[in-house]
């Protein structure tokens, strides 16, 4: 079977493997099993002949579903138009009628606290709805979750940043925008909890949840809803510390931590965690999967920006230490990389038209270099750049 979860969770892992193609034909099941009798879900899972599971489908009524996931979906759809420069990622029919239905008619149709932030009756039952990833939540159980509006805010960060000439329409990327800074708003004022000195997993009908609840304590820093400040380091060590004392049971939640830590320059705790998940020789196939995106993006930074034809880097690396990488497809373009600690890159583009490279140091500054296509630049964190082979 495939599951919802887990597609959003590897798709970047699968492109970088060449498997586009089934990226895309998986997301297209998913995106039209969404519909009104199902309140805007997309189904959970589906055997490879493309019939629902029977394990986790019982009827439009009974299925499993989890807030995070149609969102992730709308998120990584948008992703992988970034990196593929494929519009069928985002114009697909049934794919873009699922990104509508999505950020509007189930976030209508799932919205218990009447602030916008999709959420569950506080079951806890899967199969009638659950506001978090979180499958071992103990009670009390949350109408709204942390890696539920997280997963919504990077959803509508995603469209709102779609720019190029495949935007959905302006108006609705405009709109996408403001829900956005709207989530921002309302995460940074009112998630925090200044007593427990970490953001809730979430709230009941009696208010803010503390402690520590696994998805919904690292999601925040999945998607990098938390703003880069004091309390976003003293959410990592609350983050950290709960994963000392209570680990997760299940391998593939492990997986999620590299990224976490990367996106907010905790570099030794992300390296730590893909350490760990390489030392599993865990066959499950997040295992795998996350493990190629985390070495191949997460040590480099490796990303394509929001407008057409750009390319940031951000060199994670240990000093004394290096990674190459290399013929990865990024919009239009394949590229290559080497990393010299967080000292110096040099950056090719072996195929397409060329991109617009940006590489981000430690200290913040930018380099930003046009690359032409068969040209290798070398810039350096003292602001140096050399041509090193191609166009000069």
């Amino acid at each position: 079977m495939f599951y919802s979860r887990d597609l959003a969770h590897q798709m970047l892992g699968a492109h970088l493997l060449g498997l586009d193609a089934e990226n895309l034909s998986m997301l297209r099941h998913f995106a039209g099993s969404a519909n009104g009798a199902r309140g805007w879900y997309p189904l959970w899972a589906f055997d490879f002949d493309g019939t629902p599971a029977a394990i986790d489908y019982h009827s439009d009524d009974d299925f499993v579903r989890e807030v995070p996931a149609p969102f992730e979906l709308v998120e990584k759809a948008v992703e992988q138009y970034r990196w593929t420069a494929d519009d069928r990622f985002l114009l697909t029919p049934e794919i873009a009628a699922f990104v509508r239905s999505t950020m509007t008619s189930f976030v209508d149709a799932h919205d218990p606290l009447g602030t916008g932030v999709a959420g569950e009756g506080g079951s806890g039952d899967i199969f009638r709805g659950t506001a978090t990833y979180n499958e071992g939540e103990r009670p009390p159980h949350l109408l709204v979750a942390a890696d539920g509006i997280a997963s919504q805010w990077a959803a509508h960060l995603a469209l709102g940043s779609v720019t190029f000439d495949v935007t959905l329409d302006e108006e609705f990327a405009a709109w996408n925008r403001a829900r956005a800074e709207q989530l921002d708003e309302h995460f940074s004022a009112s998630w925090w909890l200044p007593g427990d000195q970490h953001y809730t997993a979430g709230f009941t009908a009696d208010g803010p949840t503390g402690g520590f609840r696994l998805e919904s304590t690292w999601f925040p820093a999945l998607k990098g809803i938390m703003r880069d400040d004091r309390r976003s380091s003293a959410h990592l060590d609350f983050l950290r510390s709960g994963l000392a004392a209570t680990p997760p049971v299940n391998i593939e939640a492990f997986t999620y931590l590299p990224e976490a830590f990367f996106r907010y320059g905790w570099d030794d705790e992300a390296l730590r965690w893909m350490r760990y998940l390489a030392d599993s020789r865990a066959d499950y196939p997040e295992v795998p999967f996350t493990h190629v995106a985390h070495v191949a993006v997460g040590l480099t930074g490796l990303e394509p920006g929001a407008q057409e034809g750009v390319v940031h880097t951000r060199s994670h690396l240990p000093a004394g230490e290096w990674i190459e990488v290399g013929e990865v497809p990024v919009g239009g373009s394949v590229v290559g990389l080497r990393h010299e600690a967080k000292e110096a890159t040099e950056f090719e583009v072996t195929g397409g038209p060329g991109v617009t490279w940006t590489s981000t140091w430690d200290d913040g500054h930018v380099t930003t270099v046009d690359v032409p296509n068969g040209s290798r630049v070398r810039a350096a964190a003292d602001g140096s750049v050399v041509v090193l082979r191609g166009q000069r």
